[in-house]
């Protein structure tokens, strides 16, 4: 009877150990990046760039007309295959540094709010829709417009 048990307990424990949903990874978008046409970037005291995809070739439409360095794009649309180990409320976003965003990216009408640093973890706040993530830190790290410049001197 005991033995039957515990090859019964060991056989449920096995099933959900294989057949659990991974909680542990949240994507933050179902977007995948290839589909996404239209960039915003915004950051507290300088004008938002504005990237448009056309005719599968990234451009920058705004605040200058240029070409877009693609490796750079694909950098900033990187959030879209982001996960996050943590999905929290959006009660009280003050406490994330949330309420007056570091910076601000639009994906077409995907809109990701970068907020401060976990001390713990060293990972970033990130609100989307009503929910917060945490997500790695690289994320935010948006090449400036002059980085992005395909024509920019010094970059290919």
């Amino acid at each position: 009877m005991r033995t039957g048990l515990l090859l019964a307990a060991v056989a449920l424990l096995a099933a959900f150990i294989l057949f659990k949903p991974d909680f542990s990874r949240i994507r933050l978008s179902e977007t995948p990046p290839g589909k996404a046409s239209s960039i915003r970037i915004e950051r507290a005291g300088t004008p938002a760039i504005l990237l448009q995809k056309r005719d599968g070739v990234w451009k920058i439409v705004a605040p200058v007309m240029a070409s877009a360095r693609q490796e750079s794009v694909a950098s900033i649309l990187s959030i879209l295959d982001a996960k996050s180990g943590q999905k929290l409320g959006a009660a009280d976003i003050s406490r994330f540094g949330l309420d007056r965003p570091e910076l601000k990216l639009v994906i077409d009408s995907e809109e990701f709010d970068f907020g401060m640093l976990n001390p713990v973890t060293g990972q970033q706040y990130v609100k989307k829709g009503k929910d917060i993530y945490l997500v790695p830190a690289r994320y935010s790290l948006i090449p400036s417009l002059a980085e992005m410049e395909a024509n920019h001197a010094g970059t290919p």
